[in-house]
């Protein structure tokens, strides 16, 4: 049984091209990018500018998530995701999520909103 995603919206991930070691120590370069993914998940909005009660502590960062199927998946921490409202957000957390006979069905795509230039 592989567990539904409600109201799925399409969602373009833009993948970021592995870093050369310059970049992986904060170094200044140019990232480059692969292209594009589209996708469709279930997006929840968690309130802005507030702090919100999880059972870890409060989490300050993320501004909401996003709930993808995880075979579909194929981002990772710092990617970005385009929304179809043109929204840009930054991948800050991936957890697997709904997890069914050992194996886990959705991933949880945790997101700041990226602020425009």
């Amino acid at each position: 049984m592989r567990p539904k995603i409600i109201h799925p919206v399409k969602v373009i991930l833009h993948r970021r091209k592995k870093p050369e070691t310059a970049l992986e120590f904060g170094l200044p370069g140019k990232i480059e990018w692969l292209e594009p993914i589209e996708l469709y998940g279930q997006v929840k909005y968690e309130k802005f500018e507030q702090l919100m009660p999880v059972s870890d502590g409060n989490d300050p960062l993320n501004d909401g998530h996003i709930v993808f199927y995880a075979e579909d998946w194929q981002g990772t921490v710092g990617d970005e995701l385009e929304l179809e409202d043109s929204s840009r957000l930054i991948v800050i957390e991936v957890r697997p999520m709904a997890h069914y006979h050992g194996k886990s069905h959705h991933v949880h795509v945790y997101f700041s909103r990226k602020r425009t230039r």
